[in-house]
């Protein structure tokens, strides 16, 4: 896809798309934040396993935390991996 304006005073082509689509440095510091925001979820997740009285509801609230962390972690690795 292709966009010219008189003059070339607009032009976006495939290059300049990724780079509005979260290309490059902003893609980095996306992935990097989603590592962080994933992290806490793991640490949320296994503090509510570690309370002194557990109930079924704080279990399922940590596998829960644990579980979406690491995918959290996994998806911000591989946005960092594929930025430009």
């Amino acid at each position: 896809m292709e966009l010219a304006i008189s003059r070339n005073f607009v032009e976006l082509d495939e290059f300049t798309l990724s780079e509005i689509n979260a290309g490059g440095i902003w893609g980095i510091i996306g992935g990097a934040a989603q590592v962080v925001a994933g992290a806490g979820m793991i640490i949320g997740g296994v503090g509510l396993l570690l309370v002194p009285e557990p109930t079924m509801l704080t279990k399922y609230g940590g596998a829960a935390g644990i579980a979406g962390g690491v995918a959290s972690v996994g998806a911000g690795i591989a946005q960092i991996a594929t930025s430009r």
